[in-house]
């Protein structure tokens, strides 16, 4: 099993970059291959069978369920509410699937509105509804989850008053006011990547739905209630310099030293340290975040936002604007948001220039001796390696048609369209045709880089759907990577026109909400077979959204759907909520 130290060595490498991490540390980071770990042997059992989206369907989608016993011939559907009696049965049909033999049965023409059950071999699925909102009634529970990992305030029923001395920099030890923000995931650091994820999804949801985002009528006031919480502690976290620190409460290279509540009196020895270290990729999740929040705040507090504009711009100005293509992916964004916060010509042509920087990247043609999959990018200009991100998977193709968008009469937009479109149709559809579940796999690989397996493709090329465990010390489930894919193919098919699109948008997010080969919704209080999660300080928080599912050497799905209490499947993050409300606010604003 992995120790906390190894595991958050492992998470500060990831999100940090081996560059920012001593030469001590990034031995540890490499050194492999690693060791087995329990959560590996997990898989799914022989049942439950049926998979089927535990928050429902709304009645002009898509509708399926798979089943994982072979040989049966139909489903049975019937409506188990209150309304007149509705029953209907459909065949099942065999389908290709990566993980195994799967049936499909597709109910997409039922648009009833009803609470429903489907019984196939004798087994029931959980109730499910047919409704307009099937989704959007649960975002606010979702939303609700932000609140909860508050820090540095007392947080009714969840902690006490928390962290009011943080902290101390790590490297003079000098006391400064970092307090505020929220706990990062299942436990009490705060690394600002992370983080920063959370204002993404609440921004999304007040830009996309406007005050009508809660359908109780409470408007936008909680949302910029958070936002305004979340960004005390992000504006605290930007030096003189402009620049921005990467964490507090991160620990010595990343052990749990920091991990800790504290005694809320600065200048004691539990007092916990702020990490010094200034890395491209959070300098410009910043930048685009504050123009974000300028935009935002633009009309209710003017004064505010002409703060987090000039933070925005100090950081811009600041920095240099290179980078792997995940770091040129979020300056791309950061520039668009910065004209539309008011940036004028010079932003514009910021942006342009990025944009067109990241669509020269892209592989448009088919490479490496196959004729399979083509459209993917590298993990840097003139890099091997192809493009993989357990968080942001989709960034790329999404920044170009955002810049496509904003500067639709720019030279490149057509270019930076095309770029996009070649990514959904010639690498995200046939990826996600690979199994029953349409989910996008976690990415490509030339040959077998590990001694894991790896599934093949084409040519040289591999694939797994989820990360390599015989790699690298840290590797976790990746319903973030899915919600990100999920933003991008929501913004596709308002853009394009594409409701197959749309359709794959609600497969990646289905994964995460029922269905999987386990039938487990991996969000709190959302459906049903909820594992218990990694929260190790305050417990179960409705609305958190864990890591997800794994997969082990094998490439198999796993979940610890017991109370062994891993990480690797069972932790809230951030970046999870954060996308997933990115990718529901699209989806509902249509």
């Amino acid at each position: 099993m992995l120790s906390d130290t190894q595991y958050a060595v492992e998470r500060r490498s990831f999100v940090l970059g081996l560059s920012a991490v001593s030469p001590a540390v990034r031995l540890l980071a490499q050194e492999g291959p690693a060791r087995p770990d329990p959560v590996e042997k997990m898989t799914a059992g022989v049942e439950p069978s049926i998979a089927v989206c535990h928050v429902g369907f709304r009645p002009d989608a898509k509708k399926r369920v798979i089943v994982r016993k072979p040989g049966l011939p139909r489903f049975t559907m019937e409506e188990i509410g209150s309304g007149p009696p509705f029953r209907l049965q459909r065949p099942l049909a065999a389908v290709d699937s990566a993980f195994g033999a799967a049936l499909a049965g597709d109910f997409s023409d039922v648009t009833r509105e009803g609470l429903y059950q489907i019984r196939a071999g004798g087994e029931l699925s959980p109730p499910f509804f047919i409704r307009p909102d099937a989704w959007r009634r649960h975002l606010p529970v979702v939303v609700s989850y932000h609140h909860a990992q508050r820090c540095g305030v007392a947080v009714p029923n969840v902690h006490p008053p928390c962290h009011l001395d943080d902290a101390r920099r790590r490297d003079n030890g000098v006391h400064v006011d970092t307090t505020g923000g929220w706990h990062d995931a299942g436990d009490l650091r705060k690394w600002m990547d992370a983080t920063m994820m959370n204002a993404f999804g609440l921004l999304a949801i007040a830009r996309h739905l406007g005050p009508g985002w809660d359908l109780t009528g409470s408007g936008l006031a909680p949302l910029h209630e958070e936002l305004r919480w979340g960004n005390t502690y992000f504006l605290k976290m930007q030096d003189t310099d402009g620049r921005v620190w990467a964490d507090v409460a991160g620990g010595v290279n990343g052990d749990n030293s920091d991990n800790h509540w504290t005694d809320n009196k600065i200048g004691t020895s539990d007092d916990r340290y702020l990490n010094p270290a200034k890395t491209g990729l959070i300098q410009a999740m910043f930048t685009a975040m504050q123009a974000m929040y300028a935009q935002e705040f633009h009309n209710d507090d003017p004064h505010y936002s002409a703060t987090c504009l000039a933070a925005a711009q100090r950081s811009w100005e600041a920095n240099k604007h290179v980078g792997r293509t995940v770091d040129l992916s979020w300056w791309t964004l950061a520039a668009v948001e910065l004209h539309r916060a008011g940036g004028g010509e010079r932003m514009r042509h910021a942006a342009e220039e990025l944009a067109s920087a990241i669509a020269a990247m892209q592989h448009a043609e088919f490479t490496h001796g196959q004729n399979v999959v083509r459209g993917f990018w590298p993990m840097a200009a003139k890099s091997p390696e192809l493009y993989k991100d357990p968080v942001h998977g989709a960034l790329p193709a999404f920044v170009l048609l955002e810049a496509a968008r904003t500067f639709a009469d720019a030279t490149g937009a057509k270019e930076w369209r095309d770029a996009a479109r070649l990514y959904i149709d010639g690498y995200v559809a046939p990826m996600c045709a690979r199994s029953a579940y349409g989910l996008v796999p976690y990415g490509l690989f030339t040959g077998a880089p590990t001694p894991d397996e790896y599934r093949p493709l084409a040519g040289g090329l591999t694939y797994r759907f989820f990360m390599p465990v015989r790699k690298r010390l840290w590797w976790q489930g990746l319903n973030a990577h899915l919600s990100s894919h999920a933003v991008l193919l929501a913004t596709a098919a308002r853009e394009f026109g594409e409701p197959a699109y749309r359709d794959l948008a609600y497969r990646q997010l289905e994964w995460t909400f029922g269905t999987n080969p386990f039938g487990a919704t991996l969000a709190s209080g959302i459906g049903v077979r909820n594992p218990y999660p990694h929260s190790r300080y305050v417990g179960v928080i409705p609305g958190g959204i864990m890591n997800g599912i794994c997969g082990n050497a094998a490439d198999e799905p796993i979940l610890d759907t017991g109370f062994s209490g891993t990480w690797r499947t069972n932790e809230y993050w951030s970046p999870h909520v954060g996308y997933f409300e990115w990718a529901q606010a699209v989806l509902e604003a249509g």
